[in-house]
């Protein structure tokens, strides 16, 4: 009686040390699997890195400051991983844009092939994430970006036209989650222009410190104080409204005042004297890639009237053309953003000097002097290097490229 009690208690011993053992071999594999991810990653040039590995299935959080556009640094994270560890075949990430969620993308691969979608319920994902050690901070870090600027006037009867290239250094930081403060003076290097024309001073370009309040799958919401035209500084919030997927409605409001040179006074700031709105619905087509929008409101200097926009979006080229009525004047013309800057510009310290992603420029007909001089349908962006192709986060756009990459080898 007393062996058979000693034989079970062995075989209960044996029974419980083994699980232990099963328990610890999986948590083993489980944590070198995910501290790989996270290495491979980092030396991609990717920051913010969140990694949590379940079964077949990573999950992760990543902030792609290397990789030019929206879409390609999902790919590639993908790509790397998959690589190194080929039983790893399903991926929930999410793409951040300063530390603030903006898109998950979920990638599964079947009989060598992957299935791609991308939306906006990243929420139960980043929960899951919370609790995971952050790699490669991106706190602190800075970017100094090197912007051109070029501008023709061809309104003049007596020459050909009046020009000005210039240069603006944007220096860019992350400060913490959604806030980045951003210091961009202009210098003008060669210039053909009138006396009164602001363009052949050293100017304030974006100076100022934007914070993202709120990225949900319904909502966004930023602000802005600061400098975020050379001639108008104040304070700016935006509210974005996902109605439907590829469908925003926006209400972009700001409180400026005029910031001008003076050739006896010199630079100074006007009292703070008006308010600008605009509303915005937006709408990208996901097979033709177009991006329309309609907007209507108070410009920046105070006239009121309407723009509308359609752009064409070729690969990473965003081609497109306008047209303004406000103030009893119209206008009209075409913008681009081109590609520029290298496909990965990694950032291996604290400080990165860089080309901008994409070069964006937008050319208006201005024929009329009314319209000219009272400097009307003019607007401004918060952030230097935002436009129709960098800091995109269209759900149908990143799809679309991120599984061109995955399949059909789209570099």
């Amino acid at each position: 009686m007393k062996d058979n009690s000693e034989r079970r208690m062995k075989r209960y011993t044996l029974t419980i040390c083994s699980l232990i053992f099963f328990a610890l071999l999986s948590a083993a594999q489980v944590e070198p699997s995910t501290a790989a991810i996270k290495a491979i990653l980092a030396e991609e040039g990717f920051e913010e890195i969140r990694a949590k590995v379940s079964n077949d299935t990573v999950f992760l959080s990543i902030e792609d400051i290397a990789h030019r556009g929206t879409f390609r640094g999902a790919a590639t994270a993908i790509q790397k991983i998959a690589a190194a560890q080929d039983e790893l075949n399903q991926f929930e990430i999410v793409l951040t844009d300063y530390k603030t969620p903006q898109l998950i993308v979920h990638a599964s691969k079947r009989e060598g092939s992957w299935d791609v979608s991308v939306d906006r319920q990243f929420k139960q994902t980043c929960k899951l994430l919370q609790e995971q050690t952050v790699s490669a901070k991106a706190t602190g870090k800075i970017d100094i970006t090197l912007f051109p600027m070029i501008s023709l006037i061809n309104n003049h009867l007596d020459h050909l036209f009046d020009y000005s290239v210039r240069l603006a250094p944007a220096i860019a930081m992350t400060l913490w989650q959604g806030a980045r403060v951003t210091v961009q003076p202009i210098f003008p290097l060669h210039y053909r222009l009138q006396s009164y024309d602001s363009k052949q001073y050293i100017q304030p370009g974006n100076i100022n410190i934007s914070q993202q309040w709120l990225s949900t799958k319904h909502w966004h919401i930023s602000s802005a104080l600061g400098f975020f035209h050379p001639e108008r500084m104040g304070i700016q919030t935006k509210v974005t409204w996902h109605a439907m997927r590829s469908l925003d409605f926006s209400v972009d409001a700001g409180y400026t005042g005029l910031a001008n040179y003076d050739e006896k006074e010199g630079f100074g700031v006007n009292a703070w004297n008006r308010f600008n709105y605009m509303a915005k619905a937006e709408y990208y087509e996901p097979i033709t890639q177009l991006q329309v929008a309609v907007s209507g409101g108070r410009f920046l200097f105070g006239d009121y009237g309407g723009r509308f926009d359609i752009t064409r979006h070729l690969g990473e080229y965003a081609i497109g053309a306008y047209a303004i009525l406000t103030g009893g004047e119209h206008n009209a013309g075409f913008h681009f953003a081109i590609p520029f800057g290298g496909k990965r510009q990694k950032r291996s310290g604290i400080v990165r000097v860089r080309l901008p992603e994409y070069y964006s420029m937008e050319y208006s007909m201005q024929a009329y002097y009314k319209y000219w001089m009272e400097r009307m349908g003019e607007t401004y962006v918060t952030q230097p290097d935002a436009n129709r192709s960098a800091h995109y986060w269209e759900p149908d756009y990143v799809q679309h490229y991120v599984d061109k990459m995955l399949n059909e080898g789209f570099q």
